[in-house]
C-alpha cells in the first residue's frame, strides 16, 4: 500500500493540514522553519519503525498559539489539548505472510457512522477523542454497533482478516493523544468495509508492518541508530534473513557451513584474545570474586554465542582507507542506507515500501547530490508498488518530478502555523510536456519562492540588476526570495500562472505587446477577469477591422502562383539551392530592396494608439498592472534599449547578459542604457 493522504491536526507547528501523497516520487519543498520536519515526523509516528506507543510525544509536539489572557489582557501561549494524525492507505496489497503469522486475534467494532469518528464545521473538523483515545473501552462507548448477536466485538486473524482488510474501500492509520491525560492515547485503524465503519481496539507491530513498511532516513545521518542490528529494524531484519538463510550453507565442500567454520575460528580467536588479557585482569577477577558468585571472567572481540554473531556486523568501506562507515562522509552514509533499504525491499519485501529521506542534500557536494537523487530513482525502479517523500532545500531533487507531486510548506503571514499548498487531484491544471522540461531544467527554483516574475526572454538577464539599481541596494530579489522564471514562449504563460496559484506563490508576469492578440485573453479569462476580457475585445475588434482583410487574404493566397513576388523569390531561392549565387547578384539584391520598400514590419502599439487612442490604451495597461499583468507599451524588451544598449553586439540573451553585468556596476545609469525608466519603475514597485 501506499500514503494517499496525511491530515494533521494540532501538531507542532500545523493547526489543521491535509496533504495529498501519490505513488512514485513526492517532494516536499519550503524555506527554513517552515514545518517540512513536522510532516516527516508526523508519518514517523505513525508508520515509522518505531511503535507510535514507544515515541515521545512531549508538550512541544503540541500546536501552540498565542492569545490574550481574558483577565489581564496580556498575550499568552496558549497549547491545543490534543493531536491528531491519520494517514490514508490506497492499494491492497498487503504482506498476507505477515499477517497470518499474528498470532492472537485482532478486536474490531462497528461504529454508527463516521460522523461518530469527525465532523466538519466551517471553521475545522471537530474529533472525537473520547472515543479514539479510550480504544481498550471502546465497546463501552454508544456510538459502537451491536451485531445480530448482541456482540459489540468482532475478532478476526489468519485469512478472515485478511479478507476484511482487503475488501474494506477505506483504510486509515490514526494516532492521538491528549495534553492533560498521559492515559487518553490511541494508535489504531479505521475501515469502511461494505458501508460500515470499523476501528481496531489494538494494531499489532506486525499488522501495520504488513500493511506498509517503512523507513525515515533523517537530515542528520546516524548510521549507528539507521544501522542497528536488532529485530524491529528493516536493517536487522535484513542481516538476520541473509544470515539465517546462508549459515548452513556449505563454503567449500567438506570443510563444513559457514556457522561452523565461523564458530570454529571464534574458539581460536577467544582463546588467543583470553591469553592477551589475562594476566592484566587478575585484578578484576578478586574483585568481582569478593562481590557476586561466578565462574569465569573473559575478553571477547564479539558475541561469539552462534545465534547472536550476526548481531555484531558492521559495515566497512574501503575508498583508499578501509573504515566502518560511522567514519565517512554523509554522502557515502546517505547512498548506502538507500541502497540497502532498497535490497531489503526487493528480497525481503515483495509489497509496498515507503522510504522518507529528510534533506538528503545535506553537507553534498553538488556531484554527491546527483548520485543520491540517483540512488532514490532507483530505489523506485523496481515493479513493486513503492512510494519516495523527501523533504529537501535543493532543486536537484525536484528534477523530473511531476508538479502535481510536489508538496509546498510555507508560514502564513496572519499567524505561525504551517501551511500546505499543492496542485490537488481535483485541480484541473494541464501542464505540457514542454513545460514541464522546461521547469525541471531552469525554473525548479520557483517552488522555493515567495513570488515569482514570468518573462518571455531576455529580462531574466536583465531584472535583477535595474531592479537593484531602482531599489539602490544589492541582491534585492534574493533578500525578498522572489525568483524570475522564464516560461520560454509567451503561450506558457498562463500554464505557469496556474501552477503558481496553486501553490499559492505571488506572481508578477512581465510580457511583449504581442500578448494582446491571443495570450492575454486567455490568462484574463481563467483569472476571472470580466471585465478587462470586455475591454481587451473592444480593442481587438477596433484594430483587427482595419488591420487585415480576411476575404482579400483568402484570395492572394489562392492566386499565389500567379503572385510576382513569390515568383521572384522562388528564383532566388532557386540559385540558392543549385550554389549558382553570387555575393553581388543583381536578382537578389533587386529582391532585397523591392522587399524592403513594400513589406515593413508594422508598429503594432502605433496602430493600437491610431485606433483607441492613448487614454483608453494607458487606462487599460494601467488596470493590467494593477492585476500583476506587465505588457511592454513599446512592444518587447528591445524597444527600451537606450543608444548605448543598441550598440552591444550578440544575440539578444547575450545583449541583455552584458547589460545586466553593465548596468550592476558602481556609477553606471540606467537612463544611459534604457528608456522608458518609468515603466520599468512600475515594475519594481509590484516586488
Amino acid at each position: 500500500m501506499y500514503i494517499s493522504n496525511l491530515f494533521i491536526k494540532n501538531f507542532r507547528s500545523f493547526k489543521e493540514s491535509t496533504i495529498e501523497f501519490s505513488k512514485g516520487k513526492n517532494v516536499i519543498v519550503g524555506k527554513n522553519n517552515c514545518g517540512k520536519s513536522n510532516i516527516v515526523k508526523a508519518l514517523d509516528i505513525l508508520v515509522g519503525e518505531k511503535f507510535p506507543t514507544y515515541v515521545a510525544v512531549t508538550d512541544n509536539d503540541f500546536y501552540c498559539h498565542e492569545e490574550p489572557d481574558p483577565e489581564t489582557g496580556e498575550i499568552r501561549e496558549v497549547l491545543e489539548e490534543n493531536i491528531f494524525l491519520e494517514a490514508t492507505l490506497e492499494g491492497r496489497d498487503i504482506n498476507r505472510e505477515l499477517v497470518s503469522s499474528i498470532i492472537k486475534n485482532v478486536a474490531f467494532s462497528q461504529i454508527d457512522g463516521a460522523s461518530s469518528i469527525y465532523t466538519r464545521d466551517e471553521v475545522e473538523v471537530k474529533i472525537n477523542y473520547d472515543l479514539l483515545q479510550n480504544l481498550d473501552v471502546i465497546a463501552e462507548n454508544p456510538v459502537v454497533v451491536e451485531n445480530d448477536k448482541g456482540h459489540k466485538v468482532k475478532w478476526l486473524k489468519g485469512n478472515p482478516l485478511i479478507d476484511f482488510i482487503e475488501q474494506s474501500d477505506v483504510i486509515k492509520i490514526f494516532y492521538t493523544k491528549s495534553l492533560r491525560n498521559e492515559d487518553a492515547i490511541g494508535y489504531g485503524i479505521i475501515l469502511r468495509n461494505t458501508g460500515c465503519f470499523w476501528i481496531s481496539h489494538y494494531v499489532p507491530k506486525k499488522l501495520r508492518d504488513a500493511l506498509i513498511t517503512s523507513t525515515v532516513i533523517n537530515s542528520l545521518r546516524s548510521p549507528k541508530e539507521d544501522l542497528r542490528v536488532v529485530s524491529y529494524t528493516w536493517f536487522g531484519k535484513l542481516i538476520s534473513k541473509i544470515w539465517n538463510d546462508n549459515k548452513n550453507t556449505e563454503l567449500i565442500k567438506g570443510e563444513g557451513s559457514f556457522i561452523e567454520l565461523i564458530v570454529g575460528h571464534s574458539e581460536k580467536i577467544k582463546v588467543q584474545v583470553d591469553k592477551l588479557f589475562y594476566d592484566n585482569s587478575e585484578e578484576i577477577r578478586k574483585v568481582i570474586s569478593q562481590a557476586i558468585a561466578h565462574q569465569k571472567v573473559s575478553f571477547k572481540l564479539y558475541n561469539d554465542n552462534p545465534s547472536d554473531i550476526y548481531k555484531g556486523v558492521q559495515i566497512f568501506i574501503n575508498d583508499g582507507i578501509d573504515r566502518a562507515i560511522t567514519e565517512k562522509g554523509t554522502g557515502i552514509q546517505s547512498a548506502v542506507i538507500i541502497a540497502l533499504f532498497s535490497l531489503y525491499c526487493n528480497k525481503f519485501h515483495l509489497t509496498s515500501s515507503l522510504l522518507i529521506t529528510e534533506e538528503p542534500e545535506v553537507f553534498l557536494h553538488p556531484q554527491a547530490r546527483r548520485i543520491i537523487s540517483a540512488e532514490l530513482d532507483n530505489y523506485l525502479s523496481n515493479k513493486t508498488q513503492r512510494q519516495l517523500i523527501v523533504s529537501t532545500h535543493s532543486t536537484e531533487f525536484l528534477k523530473g518530478v511531476d508538479p502535481t507531486n510536489i508538496i509546498r510548506v510555507f508560514k502564513s503571514s496572519e499567524s505561525n502555523c504551517s501551511q500546505i499548498s499543492q496542485i490537488t487531484r481535483k485541480d484541473n491544471i494541464e501542464l505540457t510536456q514542454e513545460i514541464k522540461r522546461f521547469l525541471w531544467s531552469n525554473n525548479t527554483e520557483i517552488f522555493f519562492s515567495d513570488m515569482a516574475i514570468l518573462v518571455e526572454g531576455g529580462e531574466n538577464y536583465l531584472l535583477p540588476s535595474v531592479i537593484d539599481k531602482l531599489k539602490n541596494t544589492k541582491q534585492y530579489l534574493d533578500y525578498k526570495n522572489i525568483s524570475i522564471a522564464r516560461v520560454n514562449g509567451k503561450g506558457n504563460f498562463l500554464g505557469y500562472i496556474k501552477m503558481l496559484s496553486a501553490f499559492k506563490i505571488k506572481w508578477i508576469m512581465v510580457g511583449d505587446l504581442d500578448c494582446y492578440r491571443d495570450v492575454l485573453h486567455k490568462i484574463l479569462n481563467w483569472l476571472a477577469l470580466q471585465d478587462l476580457v470586455g475591454e481587451l475585445e473592444k480593442i481587438k475588434t477596433l484594430v483587427n477591422d482595419s488591420n487585415i482583410d480576411g476575404k482579400a487574404l483568402k484570395e492572394r493566397i489562392k492566386g499565389v502562383q500567379y503572385n510576382f513576388d513569390a515568383q521572384q523569390l522562388l528564383a532566388v531561392f532557386e540559385k540558392f539551392n543549385n550554389s549558382t549565387i553570387e555575393k553581388n547578384d543583381g536578382e537578389l539584391k533587386s529582391v532585397i530592396n523591392y522587399m524592403q520598400e513594400r513589406y515593413v514590419k508594422y508598429d503594432l502599439k502605433q496602430l493600437i494608439l491610431s485606433k483607441v487612442g492613448f487614454g483608453r490604451f494607458t487606462s487599460f495597461q494601467a488596470q493590467l498592472q494593477s492585476k500583476n499583468i506587465h505588457i511592454w507599451s513599446n512592444g518587447d524588451l528591445e524597444q527600451y534599449y537606450a543608444k548605448l544598449a543598441k550598440a552591444l553586439k550578440g544575440s539578444k540573451d547575450m545583449v541583455a547578459l552584458q547589460l545586466s553585468y553593465i548596468i550592476a556596476e558602481n556609477g553606471s545609469k540606467l537612463e544611459d542604457y534604457l528608456t522608458d525608466i518609468d515603466e520599468w519603475k512600475l515594475i519594481a514597485e509590484k516586488i
